[in-house]
Order: structure tokens, then C-alpha cells, then sequence
């Protein structure tokens, strides 16, 4: 399992110990959570790489490592291309090799938004960002392994990371608690999903003899707007600095995708997992049934 010290990826390692003999791998920040075997490993090193998975020989590959920052990748397209493609394609020649099954984390940014309803795992893609061309890039080696991948495609993700700062909730409540002024889209969509939901639906599939593309998304569509506010108001934090904002007001380049509606029947209809929207995991937040990480796992100011 890669990516251990990430959000989605923490979580997968949290569920997967106790299950099956786990080994995850991070690359410099050594998670202190987990109870699983941890050991550090540079992906983009193939030689270091394949040895490591040679030792362990596993069935089954959780993929979670990535540049995911898009903003980043924008910035730096060698470090991306390293990290999301040349990293992936080295984990998917020995899955091919071996015949162990990779499970991929991929992401909705693989779309364009122009679509004007959600989009269904079979539509074309058509990125915009060079974020979004490589984990596109990474699905295509992935496809290419045989028989035996899962590419989980997902969205803005909430809860608990290891170091408090990964998640969509912890980067707001940092930004709002500081004061600092946030402008959210009235106009861009996204259907978020939190981490506990996720890692278990990628932990179904992965122990399963499903293959193929699946949506994994919560079942609500909102803007950026409304999932901050709402986020926001659950946990008490200030909104006075959130200003409500529209993309034709903001120049980016690239262009944000407006609407990254993905529709998860697929996913609702293969899996015991629910996948639950914005509304149901602030209402078990509300009933303290969230069921994520123990504390330790998260900086306190970030847990409401």
C-alpha cells in the first residue's frame, strides 16, 4: 500500500490492519498512527521500488501515492510526471508480472466539466490541468497491467489525515480559524466524500473480483461554496472571511472545470460500502459516529 502518510492513503492502512498482512510505504513523514509495517520507500526510484516488491510479494497493490496538489503539478510538470505516471507504471509492470491486482487511485479532474450532467465511468476523458493528464496517464498504464486493476476515480475528500492539513475540512479550518479570506465557487461542483467511506470501498474492490473503472463519491452534488459553508458551520468556525465567488471572475490558468458531477451508481451497486454524501457525514459527525481515525491521528484544532 502506498501513500500511507496521505489522507486516503492513512485511511486504507487504518482498515486494511487486522485484515491482511499490510505493508505500507511512505516516502519521508513516517505516519504515527498506524500499527501496521511501516517502511520507507522512494516510488520514483524502480531499482528500490521493485526490490521492496520483490521481498514482500504482494496479491494485492493499494496505489494512494501522488502529487495531488494541482496547483503544484502546474508548477512543477517533471516532479508530477515522476510521481503520478513513471512511479505508477513501475507498480503496474510488477503487478502484471506477478498477477497481483492494483487498485488505483485516480481522481474527477481526469474531466473537463463541460459535460452538463454527471459523468458515467465509460466518457471520454478530456483534462485541463496537467494534474489531471497525469493521473490520466497513470489510468492508461494501469489498463494496459491485464485483467486484474480497479481505477477508483474520486473527488474532494473530508476527515482526518495524519498531519491535520491533507483534507478539505482541515484546509479550511486552518485557513478560517487563521482569519485569512477564502474565495469559494458558486459555480464549480463537486461531489465530496469522506475518507472513511472511501478507503473502504477501495478495500471492498480491492477484495473482490470486481475489475474495471469506479466512481467513488459521495452522493451529493455541491459547490465549493456550499460545501465550505456547510463544513464550516459543523465545526463552528468563523465564515465571515468566506466570500462567494465566481470562476468567470477569477482568471486561471488552466480553467477550473465548472461541474465534476460523477455519477457512482456503478460503485452503489457493486459494493456493500456506503458511499454517503456531504449532509450524511455531517449528521454522523453531529452523533459522534464518525467512523475514522482515533484522535491521535489528527491535530486536535482540526477534530471541531
Amino acid at each position: 500500500m502506498t501513500g500511507v502518510s496521505g489522507l486516503v492513503g492513512s485511511h486504507v492502512a487504518q482498515q486494511a490492519t487486522g485484515r491482511f498482512d499490510t505493508l505500507g510505504v511512505f516516502q519521508t513523514f513516517r505516519p504515527p498512527c498506524l500499527s501496521c509495517r511501516l517502511e520507507s520507500l522512494d516510488l520514483t526510484d524502480a531499482s528500490a521500488a521493485w526490490a521492496k516488491l520483490e521481498a514482500f510479494r504482494p496479491d494485492i497493490i493499494v496505489h494512494c501515492a501522488a502529487l495531488a496538489d494541482a496547483d503544484r503539478a502546474q508548477r512543477e510538470p517533471e516532479l508530477a510526471r515522476r510521481l503520478n505516471v513513471d512511479a505508477t507504471a513501475t507498480l503496474a509492470q510488477f503487478a502484471r508480472q506477478l498477477g497481483a491486482k492494483l487498485v488505483f487511485l485516480s481522481t474527477d479532474l481526469v474531466f473537463d466539466g463541460r459535460k452538463g450532467a454527471p459523468y458515467v465511468e465509460e466518457d471520454p476523458p478530456h483534462p485541463l490541468s496537467l494534474y489531471g493528464q497525469t493521473k490520466l496517464d497513470a489510468e492508461r498504464i494501469v489498463r494496459a497491467t491485464g485483467d486484474r486493476w480497479v481505477i477508483a476515480r474520486t473527488s474532494l475528500v473530508i476527515g482526518p489525515s495524519p498531519r491535520g492539513n491533507r483534507a478539505l475540512d482541515e484546509k479550511l479550518g486552518l485557513a478560517l480559524r487563521a482569519g485569512r479570506p477564502l474565495r469559494l465557487f458558486v459555480d464549480e461542483f463537486r461531489c465530496p466524500i469522506n475518507a472513511f467511506d472511501l478507503a473502504a470501498a477501495a478495500l471492498e474492490l480491492a477484495d473482490s473480483p470486481h475489475n474495471g473503472v469506479f466512481h467513488l463519491v459521495g452522493s451529493e452534488r455541491l459547490s465549493r461554496h456550499e460545501i465550505g459553508m456547510r463544513v464550516a458551520q459543523r465545526f463552528g468556525w468563523p465564515t465571515a472571511t468566506i466570500k462567494a465567488t465566481s470562476t468567470r471572475d477569477v482568471p486561471m490558468n488552466p480553467p477550473r472545470p465548472a461541474d465534476l458531477t460523477l455519477d457512482n451508481s456503478r460503485a452503489r451497486s457493486a459494493l456493500k460500502t456506503k458511499l454517503r454524501g456531504l449532509t450524511e457525514t455531517l449528521e454522523a459527525l453531529a452523533r459522534n459516529s464518525w467512523g475514522g481515525f482515533a484522535p491521535a491521528c489528527s491535530t486536535p484544532s482540526t477534530s471541531g
